[in-house]
This record gives structure tokens, sequence and C-alpha cells, in this order.
């Protein structure tokens, strides 16, 4: 872990706090000393190492605009720290009132089950790469070939491409005999 914050401080190199290279140094040396320590600690807090480390990269963003200041403090470290808390503290503030709005609209309506043909049309879809599924599903959802084109920025041949071959691809899973399991 001791390389994690030099690979990761390969994109804040170039980004100036100040004129003065001795106070970017201090920032990189800082960065460079607690980024896993404040990780570790917000991990803890958090029990969640991807948003611990959310959180710590964001108070970073933050030390960068107020570096000329909290760089004169005892600690900088524990500023990082506190913003860093904060930013755990407002996501999960956020998520509880976002499910308190949503308890407060019902409980959601009953989905009736899938049927067996959607089942399978999801499985079949599901067998296809990403871009034939994009166009197979805009297709469906009434746009034109141009129109998708468009939509995903890629030329309508590539389009039209894609569609030949999803439709190609699925046909063979959407037979009748080939989904009956008797």
């Amino acid at each position: 872990m001791s390389g994690e914050p030099d690979r990761l401080l390969a994109g804040v190199r170039d980004v100036s706090t100040t004129d003065d290279d001795d106070d970017e140094r201090a920032f990189g040396d800082l960065y460079a000393a607690s980024y896993a320590r404040l990780v570790g600690v917000v991990g803890v807090v958090a029990q969640d190492r991807q948003e611990a480390e959310e959180a710590v990269q964001d108070a970073f963003v933050r030390l960068m605009g107020q570096w000329p200041n909290v760089s004169r403090y005892d600690d900088p470290e524990a500023w990082v720290r506190k913003v860093a808390f904060g930013f755990v503290s407002n996501r999960r503030r956020k998520i509880r009132n976002g499910l308190r709005a949503a308890l407060r609209h019902g409980a959601a309506p009953d989905t009736p089950a899938m049927s067996g043909d959607a089942v399978d049309l999801r499985r079949a879809l599901a067998a296809l790469s990403v871009p034939q599924r994009q166009v197979i599903v805009l297709q469906d959802l009434g746009l034109g070939v141009a129109d998708i084109a468009r939509q995903l920025d890629i030329p309508v041949g590539t389009v039209k491409s894609r569609l030949s071959r999803a439709r190609a691809a699925l046909a063979p899973l959407l037979r009748e005999d080939a989904n009956d399991h008797v």
C-alpha cells in the first residue's frame, strides 16, 4: 500500500495549488504520508473502503483550494480527516433522507411476476454485447436507424451492422423450441 499514494498522485503532480514549489511539495508530502492512514480511519467509520476512498479523495480536492490556509495549521491531516468524516456523514444523511422520502410515498405497488417469455427475452438480450443490446433496445423504443446513430454518436452503417448481428444472435435464442424444457 506504500506505493498507492504515489500512484494516485500521478495526476495531481502537475496541479499547482500555489506558485510556491515548497507549498506544492508539502501538499504532495501530506498526501503521500497520510492517504492510506486516512482511508483506514475513515473506512472504519464508514464501514466501506470504497466510500472511505471517495471521501478522502474529495477531502484532498477541497484541501487544494484551502491549502494556503490549512498548510499553516499544526495538523493539516486532522483538517482532511474532519472534512472526509463530513463527506461520509453527508452521504449517509442524503441516503437516509432519500429513503424517508421514498417511504412517505408508501409501499411500492405490487409488480406482477415476469412471464416466461419476458424471462427468456431478458436471458437472450444478456447474451448480446452491450453495443448490440443498445441498438436493439433503442429500435424497440421506436427509434429509427438514423436516430439511433445520433443517440449513440456512431455511423449509420455501424447501427445497421450491430442490428443485423444482434438479430442473428437472438434468432436461435428466441425460437419456440429453444426454450421448451420438455
